[in-house]
């Protein structure tokens, strides 16, 4: 019984926690969006952003926007190739003081 009440409570967590992911950007030159999901891999190195992202692709809607953080150059110019790869669209990268953001569309 105390593990069923401890995986639900974990559950619950998880849910709430998705939940609140969801936030609203101004992206120069498209506009607002609305991410799904933020990917964070700062301090990665490849292919740990490209798998990371590819994870949370399959966890995500069609339609959804997902942002990647990273402060890999290599893995950066990657993404893309890795968006046509994945059938997403690359929306945009922009870069920050000491970071990029990519933005992805995963495809309908």
């Amino acid at each position: 019984m105390q593990v069923t009440g401890w995986f639900s409570s974990l559950r619950e967590r998880h849910a709430n926690q998705t939940a609140t992911l969801a936030r609203v950007v101004d992206l120069p030159g498209v506009g607002t969006l609305t991410l799904a999901r933020s990917v964070d891999c700062l301090g990665a190195m490849c292919p740990r952003p490209q798998l990371l992202t590819m994870k949370v692709l399959g966890e995500v809607a069609a339609g959804d926007v997902i942002e990647v953080i990273s402060d890999n150059p290599t893995a950066v110019e990657g993404f893309p190739a890795l968006a046509l790869a994945l059938h997403c669209t690359h929306i945009g990268t922009v870069r920050e003081m000491n970071d990029w953001r990519i933005y992805l569309r995963k495809a309908l």
